[in-house]
């Protein structure tokens, strides 16, 4: 039996909460950029944002955990860079 069969982990899980990190740190730069007059409800956005965000801080923390670095530090600066990114090129 292998390790991923005894439930340590699956393998690229990690990279799938960095995806989510990243994802979730663009809506929320999107979110703070955007006006007033937004078609999707302020509390169904952070609730949204925010279940992505934990999902992904969890999936990555696992596999910090099980051996792997990258997708916590690509996470972490990915969601910021995106957020960031989402805020200074916004259109008005």
């Amino acid at each position: 039996m292998g390790r991923y069969a005894l439930g340590m982990g699956w393998p690229g899980i990690g990279w799938l909460g960095a995806l989510l990190l990243i994802v979730s740190g663009y809506g929320w730069g999107r979110r703070v950029s955007s006006r007033a007059g937004s078609p999707m409800p302020l509390p169904v956005t952070l609730l949204l944002i925010l279940g992505m965000s934990v999902l992904g801080l969890g999936l990555v923390i696992r596999a910090f955990l099980d051996g792997q670095d990258g997708p916590l530090v690509t996470g972490a600066v990915g969601a910021l860079g995106a957020a960031a990114l989402a805020v200074f090129t916004a259109r008005e």
